[in-house]
């Protein structure tokens, strides 16, 4: 159902009031942050580019950052220092870095000389997805227990292909931990090994982060986290010099950006992705025209906000001629708080990019019933229900992208002044060149 506006919008009941009061109470509990890149001029920056990339019959994808924090005293989306990103590209030749001198992580304490640098490249018939993040120095801080001070983290991976096939590395080094007692000297300890963490009593619980590579005949992955470290006092886990590269075959015609998000939610300008319980991203060459589903069972995202039956359905297939895919999401059942509740909530993406770069897109919604504070709502309405200074409702809101489109099921607009943004079955699908 497409939007439109009510002509003569009524005045609030006592029960919209109080499903709307419920609404606010619900956004209030909503925190986030979000890390934001280091300006640039994006236009400078792709032309730059663009005069020494090397197509190639891959795809490559190779992201990953210095430290992030989640749980205890964080707040949901805490920053990510020093993240660098390669997103689904066949051009070799792409190289983007970051670095942080210095930077407070909530619940950890400070971090020192943060790098990161992605890469894909080919050189000398070998097509390759590197990742490279290292910490210099991370300081807890001080507390009645004493401090805890780790040098020199750094994971590096590898996917890459040449004449024997695909291949994968990854690995992780630390250069040293001391724990300096109150009052007492620095002492050095061991780093911990694969299946053994090491424990300081009430401060915190050093891990060594996994390492996977994985290879087949159509791909390979590799990914790293040089620590994880579990601080006692905040109840905080922060995972130290993460780095993933990947490589794929099968670029014909088509690289594919797509996913579909059943539950998500932006306050204050700032992007939550609630609960995360299902973001279904769309491989870089698609799914060889495979239907790849994902599921959740019914899950409480925050304080009475429930979700049953997200699903996500993504599709993708191409050839020398074109690249066809599609994006879907859904939620059988939205509850918030028992005042909103919207059922069968349905939205669906397709897009079709010849090779020759002529395009096609279009995208759907649609949704069951409705109730806002025990009422029925009318159908003919929820293109755009406006209850005036305290909530909108709205259907179907397409927007064109670069390539491709997205589509929001229902968006839940809180207009108290909390500036609470709730999406609900959100697909998204473009297809570029390279």
């Amino acid at each position: 159902m497409s939007p439109t506006t009510p002509r003569h919008p009524s005045r609030p009941t006592r029960a919209l009031r109080t499903a709307t009061g419920t609404l606010t109470a619900l956004a209030l509990g909503l925190t986030a942050s979000v890390a934001l890149a280091p300006a640039a001029s994006a236009a400078a920056r792709e032309s730059a580019e663009r005069a020494k990339l090397t197509r190639t019959p891959f795809a490559f994808r190779a992201n990953g950052y210095g430290t992030s924090a989640s749980g205890g005293m964080v707040p949901v989306g805490s920053d990510r220092t020093a993240l660098s990103s390669i997103a689904c590209t066949s051009d070799a030749g792409k190289a983007h870095r970051n670095f942080v001198a210095e930077s407070e992580v909530p619940g950890l304490g400070t971090v020192r000389g943060v790098y990161s640098r992605v890469t894909t490249s080919q050189k000398k018939g070998v097509a390759t997805s590197a990742s490279v993040h290292r910490v210099a120095e991370i300081v807890l801080a001080d507390t009645p227990l004493g401090s805890l001070t780790i040098d020199g983290v750094e994971s590096t991976t590898s996917a890459f292909h040449d004449a024997d096939g695909f291949h994968a590395t990854a690995q992780s080094d630390i250069a040293g931990i001391s724990y300096t007692p109150p009052g007492g000297e620095p002492q050095s300890l061991d780093i911990p090994s694969a299946d053994q963490p090491i424990t300081i009593p009430g401060l915190a619980v050093i891990e060594l982060g996994r390492t996977i590579e994985k290879e087949t005949k159509d791909d390979a992955r590799a990914y790293a986290v040089g620590l994880v470290i579990k601080v006692i006092p905040t109840e905080t886990t922060v995972k130290v010099a993460r780095s993933v590269s990947k490589i794929e075959k099968g670029y014909k015609s088509g690289i594919f950006h797509g996913s579909g998000v059943p539950a998500k939610a932006k306050v204050l300008g700032e992007l939550v992705e609630v609960g995360k319980v299902i973001n279904q991203v769309m491989p870089c060459t698609g799914t060889d025209g495979e239907l790849d589903p994902m599921d959740a069972a019914d899950v409480n995202l925050a304080d009475e906000i429930t979700v049953e039956g997200a699903s996500a359905r993504q599709k993708g297939k191409q050839t020398k001629r074109k690249a066809v895919g599609m994006e879907a999401s859904s939620v059988a059942e939205l509850d918030l708080g028992g005042q909103l509740v919207v059922e069968a909530i349905k939205s669906k993406v397709k897009v079709k990019r010849m090779a020759n770069g002529k395009l096609k897109r279009n995208a759907r919604a649609s949704f069951g019933a409705i109730t806002l504070g025990g009422e029925p709502q009318s159908l003919d309405q929820l293109g755009e229900l406006a209850i005036p200074g305290l909530a909108k409702i709205q259907t179907g809101l397409k927007k064109k992208i670069k390539g491709g489109i997205r589509i929001v099921g229902v968006r839940v607009t809180l207009l108290d002044g909390t500036g609470a943004v709730l999406d609900f079955a959100t697909s998204k699908l473009s297809i570029s060149e390279s």
